[in-house]
């Protein structure tokens, strides 16, 4: 289905190729405080530089992207979308929706701004089509140390003494675990169920697909431990978004969160250390990490190319990088930012990218596997499926692609 999507997207893409869009605005789906504090800085060097400045805003990458997809084919799109950078950005190059950002990035080296790791998320094909603007390291644990310690709780270090955590926590009246209703919440939760499970390869070799690894025993003790920990969420969790799920954790109703490095705005008037924690996957030495930044589409007006031009000068500005990812707790994707700029979660992020091992998140990979692992993550975890029966669901929805 996904393929035949594509293909005909393709076909139609080559009928608007001469198509004039008159739109310049920038598609969008950082709505959290951090984010949309990130967005006010890319947006203030735009306008700097002379951009007017106009953007669409959404719940979900998947709302962002799909609204950009038919917009495109109705002959106006948005110059750039923000999102994870790698599958889902594919998905607009293969359909020819992308702009060739390839001579911008030759007058300003973007070459030599970035690692060639994350320079490769901004390309498709040997072409620049993507700006990368952060890198996110998502297999975080938050913790309400207000909570543990009221419970006669240490944080915990390994699975087990995680497990043994939850009990306590249950009997004295919190919830254990926060998880919100929806399915890339429960799927970042799932992540630190894997890497309980196998650990840095196992996760690396689930992610790229392979089949043996998916269809191992160890991704049945990662349904397993995904089972394990159901028990001590709460009822509400049906439809929850992720931010009022983190306030249940920031008001300390739960003790526990499983998010990305965005949730960190929620805890701004709370002392880190002391009040709340930030730990990546205390189990183990892994960090699960993409790059998120902004695709450009492409479009044939001049206006439009002025003001792509302008907004790609403003988000490869390492000043303005470093500054929207302080605002956004989270990492520059440029070379050279200064270690000392970062505090608290950013820092520990780079203490532990510096010494563990990296793996690709799940959302920086095609639109195919990512669903996949999607759809099957929320389907057992909100379904009666053995463990054995979710690896054998995931391992044919895999297979399916």
């Amino acid at each position: 289905m996904i393929k035949r999507y594509f293909v005909a997207m393709v076909a139609t893409a080559m009928f608007l190729a001469n198509t004039s869009f008159a739109e310049t605005d920038v598609s969008h789906n950082w709505n959290a405080e951090g984010e949309a504090a990130a967005l006010a800085v890319f947006k203030a060097t735009y306008e700097s530089l002379g951009g007017t400045w106009k953007e669409s805003a959404f719940p979900k990458t998947e709302d962002s992207q799909a609204s950009t997809k038919t917009r495109f084919l109705g002959g106006n799109p948005p110059m750039a979308v923000q999102g994870a950078l790698g599958g889902s950005t594919a998905d607009f190059a293969n359909a020819g929706m992308s702009a060739d950002l390839s001579a911008y990035a030759a007058s300003g080296n973007w070459d030599d701004l970035y690692t060639s790791g994350i320079a490769g998320s901004g390309k498709h094909d040997g072409k620049w089509v993507s700006i990368p603007v952060f890198v996110d390291t998502v297999n975080w644990l938050f913790t309400n140390k207000g909570v543990l310690d009221a419970a006669g709780v240490s944080e915990p270090t390994t699975w087990n003494d995680f497990v043994d955590s939850l009990s306590t926590l249950k009997n004295a009246g919190v919830i254990p675990v926060a998880i919100g209703g929806e399915d890339w919440q429960e799927t970042v939760a799932f992540d630190h169920m894997i890497l309980a499970a196998g650990g840095a390869s196992f996760y690396e070799n689930v992610m790229s697909g392979d089949l043996d690894a998916i269809g191992s025993d160890a991704m049945v003790q990662a349904f397993a431990n995904f089972a394990t920990i159901r028990e001590f969420t709460d009822e509400g969790k049906a439809g929850r978004s992720w931010n009022d799920t983190n306030n249940l954790v920031v008001s300390g109703k739960a003790a526990y969160i499983f998010m990305g490095p965005w949730a960190t705005g929620g805890y701004a008037d709370m002392e880190e250390g002391k009040d709340w924690s930030c730990r990546l996957t205390p189990w183990s030495n892994t960090v699960t990490a993409l790059a998120d930044g902004f695709h450009f589409i492409k479009s044939d007006n001049s206006a439009d190319k002025e003001a792509q031009r302008l907004f790609a000068a403003a988000l490869t500005d390492l000043d303005t990088q470093v500054k929207a990812a302080a605002a956004k707790g989270t990492l520059p994707a440029m070379k050279g930012a200064d270690p000392a700029e970062f505090s608290g979660c950013s820092t520990k992020a780079v203490d532990r990218m510096n010494s563990g091992e990296t793996a690709t998140h799940w959302n920086a990979l095609s639109s195919g596997l990512k669903s996949a692992l999607k759809d099957t993550v929320t389907a057992f975890w909100n379904g009666d499926m053995s463990p054995a029966e979710g690896r054998d669901a995931l391992l044919a929805a895999v297979k399916d692609i």
